[in-house]
């Protein structure tokens, strides 16, 4: 979901200066440290000691980042496994690409494209996906898919603003989906496994019915804010993180 961080004036798109280490980013309107260092493949940590950034929820609107060099990725293991037709999809019929910055895996190439290894740890998440998915009517390729370009199904994950588990849910959410549309008497954990997937599936099929089934903006809704969708469009980094989630699907 959208990270709460803000800039000076309304909500922009993104714009960058410069695309590897050692080059500067100069903040713009809209952007947020997590985003940054997606864009340049580095933690928000990282990026936080490097230029004395104490609080990482507050960035300053023309501040000039350094971008430190990322560190560097282990060539992984290649598996080949069974091959597995991408399914298809109903609201777009764009062809798929290949993801920009893909979350913590394993890769191994198939007549079909790069599939992606789950760990085993993770791997038993599926049933759980594909059990909600289908209880609230949302396609579980989708669901999943999200959620690995959320947390890689990582469910301890915390982010720096406070978004918790396989789905990435922040505090305010877990109460609206807990209370609001599973009407429960109490808010379910975010870091049991299964019930962030239960709440993430049913904000997700909430989200497709507020867009009218487009995925493209209930996915942007996921991440930026659907109201922030509504007023200002998608952002740049918003339209990234779509993208990512969209060549995501069927390859899980």
């Amino acid at each position: 979901m959208w990270r709460k961080i803000v800039t000076l004036g309304l909500l922009a798109g993104l714009v960058a200066t410069g695309s590897a280490a050692g080059r500067i980013h100069t903040v713009k309107r809209g952007d947020t440290l997590e985003g940054i260092g997606r864009q340049y493949g580095v933690s928000v940590g990282a990026l936080a000691a490097a230029n004395n950034v104490r609080n990482p929820d507050v960035i300053l609107e023309g501040k000039a980042l350094s971008i430190p060099a990322p560190r560097p990725v282990p060539v992984p293991r290649t598996v080949t496994p069974a091959a597995r037709p991408a399914p298809s999809t109903p609201q777009s019929g764009a062809l798929r690409k290949t993801v920009v910055k893909m979350p913590p895996a394993e890769l191994a190439s198939t007549r079909s494209g790069p599939r992606i290894v789950v760990p085993a740890a993770r791997a038993v998440l599926r049933n759980s996906f594909i059990q909600f998915s289908r209880m609230v009517g949302v396609p579980s390729d989708l669901a999943m898919a999200l959620a690995w370009q959320e947390s890689g199904w990582q469910r301890n994950k915390v982010s720096s603003t406070r978004a918790v588990g396989v789905m990435q849910l922040m505090p305010d959410t877990v109460d609206f989906v807990s209370k609001v549309l599973l009407g429960l008497p109490a808010r379910l954990d975010p870091r049991d496994p299964v019930a962030n997937i239960r709440m993430g599936t049913r904000f997700l099929r909430y989200l497709l019915d507020a867009n009218a089934g487009n995925v493209d903006r209930a996915l942007a809704s996921y991440y930026q804010g659907l109201r922030s969708v509504r007023e200002h469009g998608m952002l740049a980094e918003t339209r990234q993180f779509v993208a990512n989630v969209k060549a995501l699907r069927g390859r899980l």
